[in-house]
């Protein structure tokens, strides 16, 4: 297999997470980045027969996705005001990852690999510092499963 950078490689800046609420799905507004995090709960399974070494099986899966963005002050965008909305509702929402298409209104590319679920806004932060933008943070904690969704044509 021959590797290409130019084509292999996933820029930042192509990659988005998307929030469904009441306009539809839009993604964040103006996000600086995400990181998404998967993780395996432990179940220890150490004995007598593991010798110095612990042992473990891997359990549940969960995951969470973090969000830093600059604020918006105009409305119907996915801001910081939405997000509190959203978080205040107390439900959960559906998430999309994948790529925008080259719209201005940053539309999910569905022709390309997206991952989806249902989050729960467990924790909304902002930022105003002296002489800069405003920031904001959010944390969504995966309500079940976070799933692979094939392209479509």
């Amino acid at each position: 297999m021959v590797f290409d950078r130019k084509t292999d490689l996933q820029l930042g800046e192509g990659l988005m997470l998307y929030v469904t609420g009441d306009s539809g799905l839009l993604p964040i507004a103006y996000a600086t980045s995400h990181t998404l995090t998967v993780n395996g709960e432990t179940i220890d399974t150490s004995s007598k027969m593991s010798g110095a070494w612990q042992d473990f099986l891997i359990g549940q899966l969960n995951w969470q996705i973090t969000s830093d963005s600059l604020v918006s002050k105009t409305e119907g965008h996915m801001s910081f005001n939405t997000l509190f909305d959203l978080m205040v509702a107390r439900e959960g929402i559906p998430i999309t990852i994948g790529t925008p298409k080259d719209t201005e209104d940053f539309e999910l590319d569905t022709t390309k690999p997206i991952l989806e679920g249902d989050a729960a806004i467990t924790s909304l932060e902002q930022t105003a510092s002296n002489g800069e933008v405003c920031t904001s943070s959010a944390t969504l904690q995966g309500l079940g499963e976070l799933k692979r969704v094939n392209p479509t044509p």
